[in-house]
């Protein structure tokens, strides 16, 4: 998965200082052959398709993993660095658009970014889907919860720092939005997020909270909540969260659980999930399933293959198999 804020700002507390400004370009591109079929339920219809990502409620491409990262830092001296970041979001479709682009500052004390920045809510545990950004990816697929707080922010100011071994991320999301009511004011009403991520021996834990209840055209009481645990033994690993959406968005829980095995090159991983009725809107609940092999073919390319299933009971499911490439540079 990309680099998020959160990972360029810890690891510019980190790095070792460098005397002039030091910039960096990566990338990441995924091209996937995959056959839908099903009810239409979800935005895919039944047939092939070349895609980069997938997403049972956004279409082939939602959730993609293109990306191409420009990243600067500068030493200012007295253990501070100056931050920016552009990266673009891009597929082998030759869609573009923009994914994070921020400034910031960095040092002893964490780092304070801002401008459009990952969200806190998404960064705590969505690394911890195998599949994530491919087609049987749990985010927006009936496993993990999707929609704002599972992208990125735009307008938004964002603290990163480490205490004792834990990683915490604050955030806020500035309204900006004209009150029409009010002569020459905004709305003022920002939403805040954050995000909590603590190693205890094998165990990781995970807590996340966000609320849009008070921005301009926003839905009442739209907050949500994630706990989340993984384990990791060797080559088992196993993670698994919990999410409650209020009534502003959905009204309803997200549940997801995932187990991976290495053995050598491959991994073999399966997820289930499952999302309440009330969030997509249909008549059961969105039970997500999802099998699948990846290949290392090198520290930088690899190819996997899978199937993926979402299912709303009748006239509301959709199937996928197929398989991709990724390729960083």
């Amino acid at each position: 998965m990309k680099k998020s804020a959160i990972a360029v700002a810890v690891a510019a507390v980190l790095a070792a200082p460098v005397a002039l400004a030091d910039v960096s370009i990566s990338g990441q591109l995924q091209t996937q052959v995959v056959s839908y079929g099903g009810d239409a339920g979800g935005q895919n219809g039944n047939g092939l398709y070349v895609t980069d990502g997938g997403m049972f409620d956004t279409g082939a491409n939602g959730g993609n993993w293109g990306a191409i990262n420009v990243v600067a830092s500068e030493d200012l001296g007295d253990g501070m660095k100056a931050l920016a970041k552009y990266a673009f979001n891009v597929n082998t479709g030759s869609t573009i658009g923009t994914r994070e682009a921020y400034v910031g500052l960095a040092g002893g004390f964490g780092a304070v970014l801002g401008g459009r920045l990952n969200h806190p809510y998404k960064t705590s545990t969505i690394g911890w889907d195998p599949f994530v950004a491919t087609f049987m990816q749990a985010r927006g697929n009936g496993g993990m919860a999707a929609g704002l707080y599972g992208a990125e922010m735009d307008n938004a100011l964002a603290y990163a720092g480490s205490f004792g071994a834990a990683k915490v991320v604050a955030a806020i999301v500035v309204d900006e939005a004209n009150d029409p009511t009010a002569t020459n004011d905004t709305y003022g009403n920002h939403a805040m997020a954050f995000s909590v991520n603590a190693p205890v021996g094998p165990v990781e834990l995970a807590l996340a909270y966000v609320d849009m209840s008070e921005m301009a055209g926003g839905a009442k009481d739209a907050s949500a909540m994630k706990v989340g645990v993984k384990w990791t033994s060797g080559d088992f690993t196993v993670a698994g969260q919990m999410e409650s959406l209020d009534k502003g968005l959905g009204d309803d829980d997200v549940m997801f659980v995932t187990g991976s095995y290495k053995m050598g090159s491959n991994t073999v991983s399966a997820s289930f999930g499952s999302t309440g009725k009330k969030i997509y809107g249909t008549t059961d609940d969105v039970t997500y399933i999802a099998l699948g092999v990846d290949h290392a073919m090198s520290k930088n390319t690899s190819a996997f293959v899978g199937f993926r299933s979402s299912d709303a009971g009748t006239n509301a499911d959709e199937t996928a198999i197929g398989g991709g490439l990724r390729v960083k540079f």
